[in-house]
């Protein structure tokens, strides 16, 4: 489990990225943080394994204070997946992957085991294995980022725009595998996005940040989107405008669904003709 106890974050200019935020994230689920730019989503993530320390407050993994960790045995237990994935250019994607088991002890077998069992997982082709990270496509390269994230089998896994920077075909692609892969692993992760339609897809419960990293809203999706709790939560949603109204339009099997743009989401079959 992963608690924020009151943290807060200043900055010596005076700015104010996060206010006073509590949360405790529960053990094998995943919580996405939504907002803006400007909302210390990120910051927050970020206060987990100590590559932000928060001026105030404290954040505790399974009870331990983060302050009281080493930070670079801390980084070492906690999967953390960026956007651009982060890979090292000079290694090979099976050396990038086996480079925390290696970093925390383990043995070049048992390293390499790990990265080939995580590779697979991904998706990813044993062909791409002896491939550098500037031969991969995007989507490739944040495969691989989630796999060397996997590696040493951490509980936690910290996610900042993970799929931020990829097409939009690749990157519905790569939350399908996320939400399959956490239902297998059940990790406890913390996934940060400023994209609504990929928190409601993702999380079992979405914090909405407002600007200044204040808790707008903290419930599981259907809950945002039955009651949000306020016109700030509404208008980050787009009920207001409308953007996720729907509507039916005949088609030869069903109803299609459509979006607002007129993108079809789906068909509802008819029910079938009695004789």
């Amino acid at each position: 489990m992963i608690e924020f106890q009151h943290v807060g974050k200043d900055y010596p200019d005076g700015t104010r990225a996060v206010g006073d935020v509590s949360l405790s994230l529960e053990a094998g689920s995943c919580t996405v943080l939504v907002g803006s730019s400007g909302s210390g989503k990120t910051t927050l993530l970020r206060m987990v394994n100590r590559m932000v320390e928060p001026s105030r407050g404290r954040v505790l993994v399974d009870g331990r204070a983060v302050r009281e960790a080493n930070p670079v045995q801390l980084r070492r237990e906690i999967g953390y997946v960026m956007q651009g994935s982060g890979l090292l250019p000079h290694r090979t994607v099976l050396a990038n992957v086996e480079t925390v088991p290696l970093l925390r002890g383990e043995s070049k077998q048992e390293s390499r085991r790990r990265a080939l069992l995580q590779l697979e997982r991904v998706g990813l082709d044993p062909l791409s294995y002896s491939r550098y990270p500037g031969q991969l496509s995007g989507g490739q390269q944040q495969r691989v980022g989630v796999a060397r994230a996997l590696a040493s089998d951490p509980d936690v896994l910290l996610m900042d725009e993970p799929f931020g920077a990829v097409d939009p075909l690749v990157r519905a692609e790569l939350q399908a595998q996320l939400r399959a892969l956490q239902d297998e692993l059940k990790k406890t992760i913390l996934f940060v996005t400023h994209d609504m339609d990929e928190a409601l897809l993702l999380a079992d419960r979405i914090v909405v940040l407002r600007p200044g990293g204040e808790i707008a809203q903290d419930a599981t999706p259907e809950e945002i989107v039955s009651a949000p709790a306020d016109d700030f939560v509404r208008g980050f949603l787009g009920l207001d405008s409308a953007q996720r109204a729907l509507h039916l339009q005949p088609g030869a099997a069903g109803d299609v669904v459509l979006d607002r743009f007129g993108r079809p989401l789906g068909v509802v079959p008819r029910a079938p003709q009695e004789s």
